[in-house]
């Protein structure tokens, strides 16, 4: 497992002034899940047509590592199921910068193989594809060039063992744990729809601490404590190129940050990896864990 920082451009680096720009792309979250998709490519179902301007063609010879698409026999779906060997998770976070002052967008992703950044924003200068287009087109995007390290997950014992090049934790049942989720805290209701539609949690604390308490009930021991809870929207649109054009999403989006008591350590595992609630490809669902010193 890979976990990436991006810094994104806010329009303090005087190369790099196309700031405004990054701060809408930042806004729409259906163009942010594009972008990050491209890190990790894979063999594109012939019928799906690609934009040669805007990335080179997927194949696996140039990225063996990468996982293969479903062929258009089988439907052509590009989404795969998401567990430790697939996919990606991602947060956007606004951490306070300790030198310049203010907050900084920072792009949290989790993913089960490594990314190729390089290729996602166009990094590599003057790359071009096998018909002379540029290979991305978005290194504007970032204000310092990604941050990448592998990290593991496991179970040793009763504890549960996070670990990366520079420390190891070890979390047993009883530790206090620090955690932070940007979540879209939503529930199905009956409709006519073969899956139900999706309505959102009431927005209270107490309503979005019952949401997360049952997400969350078979991982913690007890309640949890609350030390920050954002509520608001998030959106996403599409262009009137693409297919169902201009489409305007929107969820409704939470941040909590607080701390819980680790009951189960293989359940939290689970959630760590797979992520928690719905919306998982919009920048939701990733959960990011630290012990509590005591």
């Amino acid at each position: 497992m890979y976990h990436s920082h991006l810094l994104i451009n806010v329009g303090d680096n005087p190369d790099q002034p196309d700031w405004n720009l990054c701060r809408r792309w930042l806004r729409n979250l259906y163009r942010v899940h594009q972008r990050l998709c491209m890190a990790f490519p894979s063999v594109l179902p012939a019928e799906h047509e690609r934009q040669a301007a805007y990335c080179r063609p997927f194949n696996t010879v140039d990225c063996p590592q990468q996982h293969e698409l479903p062929t258009a026999t089988n439907g052509g779906d590009v989404h795969l199921a998401r567990s430790r060997g697939n996919g990606f998770l991602f947060r956007i976070d606004y951490p306070v910068d300790p030198k310049q002052g203010g907050r900084r967008p920072v792009i949290i992703v989790q993913s089960a193989t490594k990314p190729d950044w390089e290729y996602a924003f166009g990094l590599t200068k003057d790359a071009m594809d096998d018909r002379g287009h540029p290979i991305g087109n978005a290194d504007f995007l970032l204000s310092a060039p990604p941050q990448a390290k592998p990290v593991s997950i496991d179970l040793d014992g009763k504890s549960l063992v996070l670990s990366s090049d520079k420390q190891d934790y070890h979390l047993r049942p009883g530790n206090l744990v620090r955690f932070r989720l940007r979540a879209n805290p939503t529930r199905k209701i009956q409709d006519s729809s073969p899956n139900g539609k999706r309505k959102r949690v009431n927005p209270t604390p107490k309503d979005h601490a019952d949401w997360l308490a049952h997400k969350l009930e078979e991982a913690i021991d007890g309640p949890f404590c609350f030390e920050d809870f954002v509520p608001g929207w998030a959106y996403g649109w599409r262009t009137k190129y693409e297919p169902q054009p201009g489409q305007r999403m929107q969820w409704w989006s939470v941040l909590f940050e607080g701390t819980f008591r680790l009951k189960d350590p293989v359940v939290l595992k689970q959630l760590l990896e797979s992520g928690i609630g719905p919306g998982k490809a919009f920048g939701f669902g990733l959960l990011s864990i630290a012990p509590v010193n005591p």
